[in-house]
């Protein structure tokens, strides 16, 4: 029944469970009451039966009202109500129809509803305190109101029997339940390490698909900026992200080594998966062409000056166009990118990383100079296709080493509940198509 649960809800639970079983079991005694009593009304011709269903039927109401309401108040109003009854329905019962005792089937029903109320609280000892009260209260009516009519007075089995299973069974919820109150149940352990595992698997993979690209951008501008010197905005970026990924120490170590050295050294570190921090997308260095009648434009220009993103209506794609003018990637753009306002920047970010590194791989293996992006909004998502017509490859004989499909977009695609469509033909070309929804964090 507390199957799942911790241990400071287990308890709680199961009083109430057991409660309402009590109640339950006394709604029946007294329904019983209640048809045995019309039954002797009418067939016996005896007009007291009348009047015992309906103080039967009283008792049930204030058995109702602190089953519904388990205050303490309810609780002892219920007591009251039944102690009176009981002694009602003994008056009722013991002097026309004669019974020689009082312990017996009639007289033990409203004694067993009685010490069922229960009670308000939670645990086996309050429970056990409102049972004897009512069974107490109960027996002393039984007494009183045959004293009154007159005849023997003798414990109800019944209503004893009741009560011992009551006693017992709240004593082994006691005692199973206090043999190590500070341990949870299997099922609760079990779903806490299930999250944590999956809050893990999902600050791994962000962090593998962060460490990836920050080590990739890095190579693709080496590559690009030629031979000769290194820039020393480019040097400057490459240590402050790999002081970040292995520590200030090395850095410091490695201050006077050729930025060469240390993208070698992020090569090895993307091998090793770390945490990553997030690397600066725009460092100045992106450059933004022409703006032509089909879409935008986007490339490297030898003399142009660097253009900001926002005045080209790339802003929400600064990744994306960061990393192709690095890659000496073309980009034609159908579509407008502004429609990645839609999304949460969590999302919008997730998203132009993915494509950022759709557009690395095309660089890296397609073998063409230009590539397409198509983007799109309707049906709650946000789409955008990136489309080349390079090499094409077999996305099953991709080996299990290169991360740069499986992690940087299709894991971080679908961390943002989104999904990733790829089409490729080896000699005419590769579309991936991704999706999220709208909003997001």
């Amino acid at each position: 029944m507390s199957l799942g649960l911790p241990g400071h809800l287990a308890r709680d639970s199961l009083s109430r469970s057991l409660a309402f079983a009590g109640h339950c079991a006394a709604f029946a005694c007294l329904t019983i009451t209640i048809v045995v009593s019309l039954l002797v009304a009418a067939v016996g011709d005896y007009p007291g039966g009348w009047i015992g269903a309906g103080l039967a039927a009283v008792m049930a109401l204030a058995l109702g009202a602190a089953a519904v309401f388990p205050t303490v108040t309810l609780t002892v109003v219920a007591l009251v109500v039944g102690t009176g009854t009981t002694l009602a329905y003994t008056m009722l019962v013991m002097e026309p129809i004669g019974f020689a005792t009082t312990n017996n089937a009639l007289l033990a029903l409203p004694r067993i509803a009685l010490l069922l109320i229960g009670g308000a609280g939670s645990g086996s000892l309050i429970a056990i305190v409102w049972a004897s009260l009512g069974y107490a209260l109960g027996e002393a009516a039984t007494f009183l109101g045959v004293a009154i009519v007159g005849g023997a007075y003798a414990p109800s089995t019944a209503a004893a029997a009741a009560f011992g299973i009551l006693v017992v069974v709240r004593l082994f919820d006691g005692i199973s339940r206090r043999s190590d109150p500070r341990q949870e149940t299997g099922l609760h352990r079990a779903r806490q390490q299930t999250r944590e595992l999956a809050i893990r698997h999902d600050y791994e993979l962000r962090a593998t698909a962060r460490l990836h690209d920050t080590a990739l951008s890095h190579l693709v501008a080496i590559a690009a900026a030629g031979s000769g010197a290194v820039d020393e905005r480019l040097r400057a970026g490459i240590r402050q992200d790999l002081g970040l990924i292995v520590g200030r120490d090395w850095a410091i170590d490695h201050a006077g080594q050729p930025a060469a050295d240390g993208a070698r050294s992020a090569g090895r570190v993307a091998e090793t998966a770390g945490d990553a921090g997030r690397r600066q997308s725009a460092r100045g260095r992106s450059r933004f062409a022409r703006r032509s009648a089909t879409g935008l434009m986007a490339g490297p220009a030898a003399n142009a000056e660097p253009v900001e993103p926002y005045r080209t209506g790339a802003s929400m794609l600064v990744q994306s166009f960061t990393a192709a003018a690095n890659a000496g990637l073309e980009v034609r753009v159908t579509g407008d990118p502004e429609i990645l306002q839609v999304l949460g920047p969590v999302r919008a970010e997730a998203l132009d990383a993915a494509v950022a590194q759709c557009l690395i791989n095309v660089a890296r293996h397609a073998g063409v100079a230009e590539a397409e992006l198509a983007l799109g909004l309707g049906g709650g998502e946000v789409t955008i296709a990136v489309m080349d017509s390079g090499a094409g490859f077999d996305e099953s004989e991709v080996p299990d080493d290169r991360i740069g499909l499986r992690t940087s977009i299709r894991a971080r695609i679908e961390q943002q509940d989104g999904a990733v469509r790829l089409w490729s033909t080896k000699g005419i070309g590769t579309t991936i198509v991704l999706t999220v929804p709208e909003g997001g964090a």
